[in-house]
């Protein structure tokens, strides 16, 4: 670590963020996150580091139960919520790590397992308050969908990994808490096998709250559908899934009341820092993955949400990362598909990246840049992160 990186400062409030913002102006690099080592390719050249937590702002602003909306400080801990809101058996679906603050949840867009049925932070944020670079405040959206008009600002700061501007406290979206849990673990020889089987389920009309993908492409690969709901009509809806199910795969299920930990099911969602991220349709991921079949070693752990569109490859190395993302760009732009990928480059800065056919969406580069310029003029937002 860099002697610059040992006098960095971790931004806990708001209030400490104007007051950085206002002493050192243009003078000082902004990153979300717990104050960490940086990579030693990082080079801040004259500018202070810090990193923006949130931690110390707590405070729940407003809870109307009866519309089920709750506006909410950032600094809260998504354990926090569920505990506030599990009083009134209400709860906000944001499967992540007990102790990650909502700010971490809101920066990564990433609502984890129960995205498939209630959808991600961009559907359950209905509106933000955020800090831009030259100390002002901005405000997005509104409590209740109908008062929201105009252009639907909200969603570039959700997942935008405090890019154009840092989310302070947010409105979300409740939903009434589940009772019962029934849990089905479908094993087969490889993620393709089981992404055959996930189009059926996704193409029934079972009311699957969770369904996720995990293992290699030829080494067994296993696969968690969750339903939850009421116990007798969860527990119905058990039989007609299995009967949908290819007879050679393997199903053990588990039944339990509703637990809004589900830690053992997070691996489900975890990926290694040399992972590549793909937004893809279902038949895209089959794309991709034909496309890698000669090329992923068979170790190589592949981690899929079909119903969210998220497929993770889970590279061991740098240099793995780096054939398979040059294999992807040469293999879609033959077959004339284009996806966005994210990954992490030799410097340890996150790339978002248009491959296959680059010439579709490439106004997006430009809307971007135009955003950029506009909320954040000096450039001093997350310069680890870059379109």
């Amino acid at each position: 670590m860099s002697k610059k990186q040992q006098g960095a400062a971790e931004i806990q409030s708001p209030a400490e963020l104007t007051s950085v913002l206002k002493d050192k102006g243009n003078r000082v690099y902004l990153l979300p996150g717990a104050k960490r080592e940086l990579p030693a390719q990082f080079d801040a050249g004259d500018r202070a580091i810090n990193f923006v937590t949130m931690a110390k702002h707590k405070d729940v602003i407003e809870y109307c139960q009866s519309d089920q909306v709750i506006s909410l400080c950032l600094g809260l801990t998504v354990g926090e919520v569920m505990e506030i809101t599990g009083q009134n058996k209400q709860f906000l679906p944001l499967s992540a790590n007990f102790k990650s603050t909502l700010f971490d949840v809101l920066n990564s867009g990433d609502g984890g397992l129960w995205e498939h049925s209630f959808g991600g932070p961009r559907d359950l944020v209905m509106g933000i308050q955020a800090l831009l670079t030259d100390g002002r405040t901005i405000k997005t959206g509104g409590k209740v969908v109908k008062n929201v008009t105009g252009y639907d600002t909200t969603k570039i700061f959700v997942g935008g990994r405090m890019y154009f501007g840092v989310p302070v406290s947010a409105h979300f979206r409740l939903y009434a808490r589940p009772e019962w849990t029934h849990n089905l673990e479908f094993s087969a020889r490889s993620v393709l096998e089981l992404l055959d089987q996930a189009s059926i389920f996704m193409q029934s009309e079972i009311p699957i709250t969770t369904l996720a993908i995990a293992g290699s492409k030829n080494e067994g690969a296993k696969m968690v559908v969750q339903l939850t709901g009421h116990k007798v009509v969860v527990d119905d809806l058990v039989k007609p899934l299995k009967a949908v199910t290819a007879k050679s795969i393997l199903v053990t299920d588990t039944a339990y009341d509703f637990d809004p930990r589900e830690e053992k099911l997070l691996p489900y969602c975890q990926t290694s820092k040399d992972a590549i991220e793909i937004s893809a349709s279902v038949m895209q991921m089959r794309s991709v993955l034909a496309a890698l079949d000669d090329v992923l070693p068979a170790h190589t752990q592949l981690k899929l949400r079909p119903g969210t569109g998220r497929l993770a490859i889970c590279c061991s190395s740098a240099e793995e990362r780096s054939n398979c993302l040059e294999h992807l760009r040469l293999a879609l732009e033959s077959e004339q598909i284009s996806l966005v990928a994210a990954y992490a480059d030799e410097n340890f800065e996150r790339k978002i990246e248009r491959i296959g056919m680059t010439t579709e969406g490439s106004s997006n580069q430009a809307i971007v840049r135009s955003l950029k310029l506009r909320f954040d003029q000096k450039r001093i937002l997350n310069p680890l992160v870059s379109w």
